[in-house]
């Protein structure tokens, strides 16, 4: 195994919680290991799987991961990639008011950010964040690369998790197989809980996040990858969208800071319009073969940024 992939555990003790008896886990060699005696070992791809009992296949598969790369590199999702990057400083900013966490400088993060930093008067530690179904990773790798926060990245999908961590040795993101309802992570030990178009679970990011910590969940909207709607509505099961119930679920459950659409449209090359076609959801239950995808010269990416509080 390369030695640079074991660094990313280097601080896990800080951050994530045994399994098996909730524990804190710690570096120990090429496995992550408790004081209970329960040890993890670290795939050579440099991951750690902490996924608990039998699990029912998700719709994702690896080559469906491998598209998302695809359209990931094209630069459609940027824009949403960005504006999580500008709440995570939102969040640094908010907490140097309220819990000691330093402000990051500048009006919005870029790649040369200091690092926002969390604690109280010397004793400053990163910024802790915890993206929750992460994918291939792509949202966790922008906003580790833009400011140098603690991140922790799991997916239940271990093909995802897999292609996540094999991407850079030295990405600095401890990438888990994990189970959302039971997210092995301390108790009060997360700053920020990142959940892009993925499913919730309230009730363990609440017992993860610090006291004023923040859940940064990121939506569709009805205007999302419109054109790839109206190519294929003969075939969709239901031709709109609307994230109110998703919205009305997370005030129900915390306290909603702010509510913000990002939105864009890109050209795609022919490469990546196969890649989204192949990708998307939206898609799972469409015959794409039998639709002509040649007039898919743009696409748009819209999307609700929605932060939440307890």
């Amino acid at each position: 195994m390369d030695a640079r992939k074991l660094t990313r555990f280097a601080t896990c003790e800080q951050l994530l919680a045994c399994p098996v008896c909730g524990e804190s886990l710690r570096l120990d060699g090429t496995c992550l290991a408790c004081s209970h005696g329960h040890r993890f070992d670290i795939a050579r791809q440099g991951y750690v799987n902490l996924l608990r009992g039998v699990h029912r296949e998700q719709h994702y598969d690896r080559t469906s991961f491998e598209q998302r790369r695809t359209v990931f590199a094209s630069g459609l999702y940027a824009p949403i990639a960005q504006a999580l990057c500008e709440e995570v400083e939102r969040a640094a900013a908010a907490g140097a008011d309220t819990a000691g966490i330093t402000k990051a400088t500048g009006a919005a993060i870029t790649p040369t950010s200091p690092a926002p930093t969390s604690g109280t008067g010397s004793a400053l530690r990163p910024l802790r964040i915890v993206d929750a179904g992460c994918g291939e990773g792509y949202f966790a790798r922008t906003v580790r690369h833009a400011t140098r926060a603690t991140v922790c990245a799991f997916d239940i999908s271990r093909d995802s998790v897999q292609l996540a961590a094999r991407e850079d040795a030295e990405d600095g993101i401890s990438w888990l197989v994990a189970d959302l309802a039971a997210i092995p992570v301390q108790t009060g030990a997360a700053d920020v809980v990142l959940d892009v178009f993925s499913p919730a679970h309230y009730g363990e990011f609440r017992r993860i996040l610090a006291p004023g910590g923040r859940l940064i969940k990121v939506v569709p909207t009805a205007n999302h990858l419109r054109e790839v709607r109206e190519l294929a509505a003969g075939q969709l099961r239901h031709r709109g969208y609307s994230n109110e119930r998703v919205v009305e679920h997370l005030e129900a459950s915390c306290t909603l800071l702010s509510r913000r659409t990002v939105s864009s449209t890109l050209e795609l090359t022919p490469e990546v319009r196969d890649a989204l076609v192949a990708m998307t959801p939206i898609l799972f239950s469409v015959d794409t073969a039998t639709i002509d995808w040649t007039p898919l010269t743009h696409a748009t990416v819209e999307a609700e940024v929605l932060v939440g509080t307890w």
